[in-house]
């Protein structure tokens, strides 16, 4: 991991270089910094903003502006859906507000992984390495999803660990019959009080 920080932290900033206007926002984050908390590879790397620019290191402790948790490949999604910052697969500690004006920043930020990979690598290998990335995370997203249905079929169905519709559809009426009930109850012993 520590090999990989390096040529990332290049990639980013000669990226941000191409974008000025996402250059000129970071100047609100100047001295600020994250803590990624890569949860399946127990790692933590430290995003600092200074001089419109980023630098990664790793990090030990979680004492930053923001810290962020999730799994790499939650992680990495956050590049291409920004929105999911706020999802439940990822958690957030410290100012929220930050946290925020990240995610708008993310959003606004057009990263050509191609384009920079090509810088290090050349044109020839540069495109055929993005497409094989832009597969292998295909894959991933479509094979995460397969195995939460698969999952999901196998508690309801096999192992009937959890309610399929029709059962929990049957007991949200039970519910609904259950308050009204007890509203009639609540209702009759008003009653029978004001009588006597």
């Amino acid at each position: 991991m520590a090999g990989l920080l390096t040529p990332l932290e290049f990639a980013v900033n000669a990226a941000l270089k191409q974008d000025p206007e996402t250059l000129e926002r970071l100047k609100a984050f100047e001295l600020r910094t994250i803590v990624v908390n890569i949860t399946d590879l127990h790692q933590f790397v430290e995003i600092r903003f200074e001089e419109q620019s980023v630098q990664l290191s790793h990090k030990d402790e979680e004492n930053a502006d923001l810290l962020i948790a999730g799994t790499a490949f939650n992680l990495l999604k956050l590049g291409e859906h920004p929105d999911n910052l706020f999802s439940s697969e990822i958690r957030i500690h410290g100012d929220v507000q930050f946290a925020k004006q990240l995610q708008d920043v993310l959003d606004g930020f057009d990263f050509d992984w191609e384009q920079q990979l090509a810088k290090l690598t050349g044109d020839v290998i540069a495109q055929p390495l993005a497409y094989s990335l832009k597969q292998g995370f295909g894959w991933l997203r479509s094979t995460s999803q397969s195995l939460q249905l698969s999952l999901s079929e196998y508690l309801r169905e096999e192992a009937q660990l959890l309610p399929d519709k029709i059962q929990i559809e049957d007991y949200m009426q039970a519910v609904d019959r259950l308050r009204a009930d007890s509203d009639r109850l609540e209702a009759r012993i008003k009653r029978l009080q004001n009588k006597s």
